[in-house]
């Protein structure tokens, strides 16, 4: 921690703070648990403040890391030298918590900034921004590198921090405290090798500006947003699918899920070898959803192509159909704070998109449309199998 309590009750930062008065030493308390407290300052890390051992203060966390330490410094430094009234650890009593810093514009809208370094669960992530939302805060989450994406395997840990926009699709901030910049890993895709693609924008720090900061929290955007997108060739992409031996391998599954899915096949006198190519289209991952996509895809077509459900397909329709299928175990999915629904509806509309393709449905509406053939029947014309 980076602020404390003197013995006369008054807010002292840790590089302010001296270890001795006079011929006195100098004490120093939480300003949450009122507790006793040792400064630390050295030559290696960063001034601050820790608590005694075996303190149990749930405010204020230990063993924070220097990338810690110094990104909640880089951020009060920044907001101060533009001028903006802000707090650092500011304990909030309505939450029980404190955010790393407390930012207050001058229209009164007040941010908490937090800085995360440490793992988070995502029910603790999930329940500190609602309490924050519920008092009328603002939060802006701003990852340390641990959570940046390139290189890793998709987790979860990374995609709850994930938030969506028209602008940068589905995006993360980090804070890189040791190159002193600001990262934006924007247009987030997730590819058949389950591996994160994105294009990096990098922003020095001392290029970095509130209104800046603001324009990407807030309003989910970055300046010549024209000119971030993914550049394209002009070139359709040739498609690629899973190969045989793979599809074929998939009846030796005994994990519940494609146990569910090859018994779905064989009840509805399916055959695994005769599936329409497209459902076995790379790549079979999506950033929301973790049922392999051919399971999903399946399950859509199957359930939309029954008489009963011949009505045009909307967004509503299908995200709910979506909705049911997770809330039966049927489909897994990630969690994410802001991004969900955008993340969960994107590889849909993909879906959809690529059935029109094909001539097997028709688009008779913005994000609506109607199936004009059966796709899993063997039967249909131009059905073409995922053995070719």
């Amino acid at each position: 921690m980076l602020i404390a309590r003197n013995a006369n009750g008054e807010l002292v930062q840790a590089y302010q703070a001296s270890k001795e008065k006079g011929k006195n030493v100098e004490e120093y308390y939480c300003p949450a648990c009122k507790g006793k407290l040792v400064l630390k300052k050295g030559n290696i890390m960063i001034a601050h403040f820790a608590h005694h051992q075996h303190s149990d203060c749930a405010a204020f966390s230990e063993g924070e890391t220097l990338p810690h330490l110094k990104g909640k410094q880089l951020l009060l430094d920044k907001f101060k030298s533009e001028g903006f009234e802000v707090t650092l650890e500011c304990w909030l009593p309505e939450l029980q918590q404190r955010p790393d810093l407390l930012l207050v514009f001058a229209d009164g809208k007040k941010i908490a900034v937090e800085y995360q370094c440490s793992p988070i669960s995502a029910a603790d992530l999930s329940e500190r921004t609602k309490g924050y939302r519920r008092f009328g805060y603002e939060v802006w989450w701003i990852c340390g590198m641990n959570y940046q994406p390139g290189g890793i395997k998709m987790t979860q840990s990374v995609y709850q921090f994930l938030k969506h926009s028209v602008a940068l699709g589905s995006w993360i901030g980090i804070l890189d405290t040791q190159a002193e910049e600001m990262l934006i890993h924007h247009h987030l895709k997730l590819g058949g090798d389950d591996r994160f693609y994105f294009v990096k924008t990098a922003i020095p720090w001392d290029k970095l500006t509130i209104a800046y900061l603001e324009n990407i929290y807030r309003k989910g955007s970055l300046p010549n947003d024209t000119d971030l997108m993914p550049q394209s060739t002009g070139k359709t992409a040739q498609r690629k699918h899973m190969q045989a031996k793979d599809i074929n391998l998939l009846r030796y599954r005994t994990d519940p899920e494609h146990r569910k899915f090859l018994l779905a096949v064989y009840l509805d006198r399916k055959d695994l070898y005769h599936l329409p190519a497209f459902l076995f289209e790379l790549p079979c991952k999506t950033l929301g959803i973790r049922t392999p996509a051919y399971i999903w895809r399946y399950y859509l077509l199957r359930d939309f192509s029954k008489p009963e459900m011949a009505n045009p397909l909307t967004k509503k329709q299908l995200l709910d159909w979506l909705s049911k299928c997770i809330h039966m175990n049927i489909i897994r999915t990630r969690t994410s704070m802001e991004a969900e629904e955008a993340n969960l509806w994107e590889p849909l509309l993909q879906f959809m998109m690529r059935l029109v393709e094909d001539g097997h449905a028709a688009a008779i509406g913005r994000e609506e449309w109607v199936l004009i053939s059966t796709p899993l029947d063997r039967q249909t014309e131009g059905h073409h199998s995922c053995l070719g």
